[in-house]
């Protein structure tokens, strides 16, 4: 099963929650902050099945591990145990208050089933209504003493500062590229011979969630060739060449499914990396490192003000399509801006 050894590139955050586990004084409420597919929700289940095993290893020294041979440890990781409860929600865009009495708010005054504690795994906590994230509050007023809540969100700032002030925040950071190429590894990725690992890796950003999704997208490689074809042809770009540019992007949406606001993100980063280069920045930390002399020889093209002029066209274009402007318009006028 996954335990803290397991959670590669998080260790702050990993030390302090061992440390909960090895000294008993467990907080009742956590929230783990990070973006989407950093690892929040891997975590939270091994914190949980620490917190339930009867049978805790001292790993190597490094602290205490789910030994992944109880019964406990193997109900944890069936996803059955009684003691460790993980909310769901019937709307994608938000958690109701309904959901949250129904259960954690009804429920954390029946005792544990098996264990000394109980703890409740609430995923994408952002998305709580006011009225839930009230509800949850009372519960974190008097809590049982077995309660342990978890809250994993996207983005805490979207959480009450009620809340905020009852539970303890954890920050999830980005993941740097080395240890990115281990976790990819690990889940069985070739990370040697395969030519879109580098990109793949750098469009991560740190995010290992977004690598491992990427990396077995067979439509990655011609996303971000397309791409790049644009970015680094849009300056000797014909009217004609950018309204076909534009509309092939168009046609990949329904073809091969892609989200146009990866398109909008790819942008960005490259124009990030021109201006990094271009403010005398080195190329280790460039998302494009592969680039670095094409970039290099755009910043000298570029003045700072028509790059700022074109990181806020980009923007545009995002709210464009957010306001259900026609694709193939917005990435045209787009693309004469770049030009």
């Amino acid at each position: 099963m996954t335990g803290f050894c397991d959670i590669i590139g998080q260790e702050p955050v990993t030390r302090v929650l061992k440390n909960a586990v090895r000294t008993g004084k467990i907080p009742h409420a956590i929230i783990f902050d990070g973006e989407k597919g950093c690892g929040k929700k891997t975590l939270a289940k091994a914190f949980a099945a620490a917190c339930s095993c009867e049978a805790l290893q001292d790993n190597a020294g490094e602290g205490p591990e789910p030994c992944g041979k109880c019964h406990s440890c193997i109900m944890a990781e069936n996803g059955s145990h009684p003691d460790i409860i993980t909310v769901t929600h019937e709307k994608n865009a938000i958690i109701a208050v309904d959901e949250i009495r129904a259960q954690v708010v009804n429920d954390v005054q029946i005792k544990p089933y098996y264990g000394g504690r109980k703890i409740y795994i609430i995923p994408d906590a952002h998305l709580m209504t006011h009225q839930a994230q009230n509800a949850l509050l009372k519960t974190l007023e008097e809590p049982p003493g077995y309660v342990v809540i978890l809250l994993l969100a996207d983005n805490k700032d979207l959480l009450l500062p009620t809340l905020l002030s009852r539970s303890v925040c954890l920050s999830f950071i980005p993941v740097e590229r080395e240890n990115i190429l281990k976790i990819l590894s690990k889940n069985g990725i070739p990370v040697s011979g395969r030519e879109d690992i580098s990109s793949i890796v750098s469009y991560a950003r740190g995010n290992p969630g977004r690598a491992l999704f990427l990396s077995n997208s067979e439509k990655f490689a011609d996303f971000w060739k397309d791409s790049l074809q644009i970015l680094k042809g849009v300056r000797k770009m014909t009217d004609r060449e950018i309204s076909s540019a534009a509309a092939k992007i168009a046609a990949n949406r329904k073809e091969r499914g892609e989200n146009l606001s990866d398109y909008l993100t790819l942008f960005l980063l490259w124009y990030r990396d021109i201006m990094y280069l271009k403010a005398d920045g080195g190329e280790d930390k460039l998302i494009f490192p592969e680039e670095a002399a094409f970039l290099r020889r755009a910043g000298e093209e570029y003045s700072f003000e028509k790059l700022n002029g074109i990181i806020e066209g980009i923007k545009e274009a995002g709210s464009y399509l957010d306001s259900n402007v026609q694709p193939e318009s917005t990435f045209e006028l787009l693309f004469m801006k770049m030009r």
